[in-house]
């Protein structure tokens, strides 16, 4: 070891063993990836599906109360599938600008409208107090409940919050989380790079990746480029908060070709398999498009960022602006 190698930032552990490390450095790229957040979608497309079969057959179900209309509804099932789709599409070359909590975080927008649902579903809203009538409400609120499992495996760590701590730390519920998890037999090194991005609690983070805190345990977080480095919580799970210099150990540079890792094929090895190098395929189920563009099917089209705005559109017509300006139309019925 020379004199400079002395100085050099390291991982070191005490509760955390190098395995656990590997496997967190697996669960993280799992949980960011194009493979973890197609099932996301996938499985509200599910929930759609019957939700839609809500809307032909029973519009509006009569209840003890005021009934439910689901065709006001439906626009937002709408809009959140349209998000996923576009979201996808992005992702899938490579642009994470998805991931953000701002305009321009898609799937965060689609996520976001969909846990709202589970939220009335299963948990009959934030007081428990929404109940809602129908032939299908039974089977919407299985299928809803099934997309919020699939969205426990998608995410990243970054906090939504600027000021915010990492959301995640290591301790006995990581543990367990690991344990939960169908973990790859073949966990790979977690990269060392020889020069050392560092990035400091409050300073911008300069691309997209996996960050390492620089101090015991220091459990890594995926962070996004263009924000501010997180705190960390204590790993002692004592919820004590403090700034943390963050090391670069992997930067995210996936589909930038347009294929899917080989290695995702391993990501849910009790669902269907993603081919090596498969081309990314995006869900053409809802049909949207923009402003000044042809009409594809004669119908009712919808503003996606407001859904108020509705018009009868024939195929073959230009699609119009909204209030001025150009927009994203989709289709509703």
């Amino acid at each position: 070891m020379g004199l400079l190698d002395i100085f050099k930032t390291q991982w070191s552990g005490k509760d955390m063993t190098p395995e656990d490390r590997q496997k967190m450095f697996w669960y993280l790229k799992r949980k960011t990836s194009y493979t973890a957040w197609k099932r996301e979608a996938d499985a509200f497309d599910r929930f759609a599906d019957i939700f839609e079969k809500q809307v032909i057959e029973e519009p509006h179900a009569d209840g003890l109360m005021e009934g439910t209309d689901w065709d006001d509804r439906y626009p937002e099932i709408l809009k959140a599938q349209v998000l996923f789709e576009q979201a996808l599409r992005q992702l899938g070359k490579g642009d994470r600008t998805v991931f953000l909590y701002n305009s321009l975080g898609l799937l965060r927008d689609a996520s976001e409208i969909a846990q709202s649902w589970h939220s009335e579903l299963v948990n009959h809203g934030p007081q428990g107090d929404h109940f809602y009538d129908g032939k299908y409400v039974e089977a919407m609120t299985e299928a809803i409940a099934e997309f919020f499992l699939c969205s426990d495996d998608t995410g990243y760590f970054q906090p939504s919050m600027s000021g915010g701590a990492a959301p995640e730390f290591w301790g006995d519920w990581m543990k367990k989380e690991l344990v939960r998890v169908c973990i790859s037999p073949d966990l790979v090194e977690v990269p060392e790079p020889e020069i050392p991005t560092l990035v400091k609690t409050g300073e911008e983070v300069p691309v997209y990746g996996i960050y390492e805190p620089q101090t015991k345990d220091g459990c890594m977080n995926y962070l996004l480029a263009g924000v501010p480095a997180p705190l960390l919580w204590d790993a002692d799970g004592t919820s004590r908060k403090f700034d943390v210099t963050w090391r670069l150990l992997w930067e995210d540079i996936r589909y930038l070709d347009g294929a899917i890792p080989a290695e995702e094929s391993n990501y849910f090895p009790l669902e269907t398999k993603v081919a090596k190098s498969a081309p990314l395929v995006v869900n053409d189920d809802v049909l949207s498009a923009l402003s000044g563009t042809t009409c594809p099917k004669s119908g009712i089209w919808a503003v996606l960022d407001d859904l108020n705005g509705r018009l009868h559109v024939d195929k073959g017509d230009l699609l119009p602006q909204h209030n001025g300006r150009d927009v994203t139309w989709v289709h509703t019925e």
